[in-house]
């Protein structure tokens, strides 16, 4: 069971990586990149509806407790966390907003620090300063280029690896219990809920959408949602949040790769020895909590 864990964590980073790609060809001045992911919900939620439904129906009867965890999971966690990561691939280059998600073991290790007066060891306070430094040289903030640099997109970024440490860990609650599909389709769901309550205008673009966007949307909900996240509950149910949030770091890498691909977006040395010095420190905050 565990050898299956770690495939369904691998291919679910793999999978995630690609997300910056259609999201970067999908938004206009008129379809933002909330936009998009409110059709990818659409299309997503519709799928995984038929799925549930045909193979497991039993399933989708839910318990009020488990209801609650879901809406908690869905509405507040993986709202906030994907509709800040896509805001951010506005402003940055995909790498590097797919980067500053995965700076959130060293917020939460510093967070507890300084206002939980947890104990910090040495190998820790290392990763944490190891973390800011990688990010420091990914985003090539220099003097030249400071003003070339999205303050909006780095909030965005540093938001979005916020709420997916609270997604990663709030899973644990829910994985047991229920198919990750099922899952799935009841976070997809809840997350489109408040998306169409705060984004209503979304509803009139609908007859304006032009197929690129349906087209990029599609791929974002079967790609990037439907396989990724039905993996990564997978994942957490056999291996827990603390492997596989290590070995979600294979998404930074399969993001540069692809997007250097897809996007003709380039890395300096100086910029992919700092994605490199990022994983590391992951993986060392994430074995200090196992």
């Amino acid at each position: 069971m565990k050898l299956k864990g770690y495939l369904f964590a691998i291919v679910s980073a793999i999978f995630f990586g690609t997300s910056g790609i259609f999201v970067k060809n999908g938004y206009s001045d008129n379809f933002t990149p909330t936009d998009i992911l409110m059709l990818q919900y659409i299309i997503a939620g519709i799928i995984l509806l038929f799925i549930c439904i045909i193979k497991y129906k039993q399933e989708l009867k839910i318990s009020k407790e488990m209801l609650k965890k879901l809406i908690i999971q869905g509405a507040f966690a993986n709202t906030l966390m994907t509709v800040f990561f896509y805001s951010s691939f506005k402003y940055l280059d995909v790498s590097i907003a797919t980067m500053l998600l995965y700076t959130y073991p060293a917020m939460v290790a510093a967070f507890s620090f300084i206002f939980l007066k947890d104990k910090i060891t040495k190998s820790k306070a290392i990763a944490i300063l190891g973390t800011f430094t990688g990010c420091i040289m990914v985003l090539n903030i220099s003097s030249n280029n400071l003003k070339n640099i999205s303050l909006t997109g780095i909030s965005f970024g540093i938001l979005s690896a916020v709420f997916y440490t609270f997604m990663n860990i709030y899973a644990k609650k829910i994985v047991e219990d229920i198919h990750p599909v099922v899952i799935t389709f009841y976070t997809t769901l809840f997350s489109l809920i408040v998306l169409i309550i705060f984004n209503f205008n979304f509803i009139l673009k609908l007859p304006y959408i032009s197929n690129a966007s349906i087209l990029n949307a599609g791929l974002l909900a079967f790609f990037c949602e439907i396989i990724p996240l039905t993996l990564l509950y997978a994942a957490i149910k056999y291996i827990g949040p603390v492997s596989t949030s290590i070995i979600g770091t294979l998404e930074l890498p399969s993001a540069a790769l692809l997007s250097y691909i897809f996007l003709n977006e380039k890395l300096s040395m100086l910029q992919i020895i700092g994605i490199v010095i990022v994983i590391y420190c992951v993986i060392i905050l994430k074995k200090e909590e196992d």
